[in-house]
């Protein structure tokens, strides 16, 4: 758990300086928009309610504290509209119930797998990574540790085309019991059926053997 925690904190110290370089490419795009439609920064200023010194932090990527709709205000007085979204990546911060999880799926399986937390997918530029991967003499299967279905459907497809992308024969979804989670699972049942035929007994006997499992899995634990 400790690699995985300096592998986190890498990250946090790799998106501060991500964010700091978007900020500088936004300031950049916000003065040639500005310039491109012969106002000044005087006129951006009176138009969003801020002072000058406050318009030319932003334009130089200065302002450390830019928020999102104040960058979006600033934007559309020059013509621009601003569109942000995040996109997943590995597992992030991993919270007490899914860290009880993981253990006791280790409890289960014994030590028959190499374990890699959040292990990437090893495409160029792609940022999501399994919550875990395990290797040995059965091949490799890969887990997602989930605590609480949301949409389970959504859920468990954007778990399947993770395994796609990533190559892994073998997906298990590990889910921690509860009456919630186990309604959700009830209503994609069909998805079960096709997708993940395993349920938790049978994927649970392979793995501590050492096996390739046969199929895709949901392990309710």
């Amino acid at each position: 758990m400790i690699g995985s925690m300096a592998n986190r904190v890498r990250r946090v110290d790799e998106a501060t300086i991500a964010g700091r370089r978007l900020q500088a490419d936004l300031g950049a795009e916000l003065r040639e928009a500005r310039l491109a439609r012969g106002l000044r920064q005087i006129d951006v200023a009176r138009a969003t309610n801020v002072s000058i010194a406050r318009i030319s932090r932003v334009e130089h990527g200065l302002l450390r504290d830019l928020a999102v709709a104040d960058a979006a205000r600033h934007g559309a007085v020059v013509g621009l509209r601003l569109h942000a979204r995040f996109y997943p990546r590995g597992a992030g911060l991993r919270d007490a119930a899914q860290l009880d999880l993981l253990r006791r799926f280790r409890a289960r399986i014994g030590q028959a797998w190499n374990w890699q937390l959040e292990a990437p997918l090893s495409i160029p530029g792609d940022p999501r990574a399994f919550d875990l991967l395990l290797t040995g003499t059965g091949g490799s299967v890969a887990v997602e540790a989930i605590t609480r279905l949301r949409d389970a459907q959504a859920q468990l497809r954007d778990a399947t085309r993770k395994q796609r992308d990533g190559q892994v024969a073998r997906l298990v979804i590990l889910i921690r019991a509860s009456h919630h989670n186990r309604d959700a699972l009830g209503s994609v049942g069909d998805l079960l059926a096709t997708t993940f035929p395993l349920a938790t007994r049978a994927t649970i006997a392979a793995l501590a053997s050492g096996d390739d499992p046969g199929d895709n899995g949901i392990v309710v634990l």
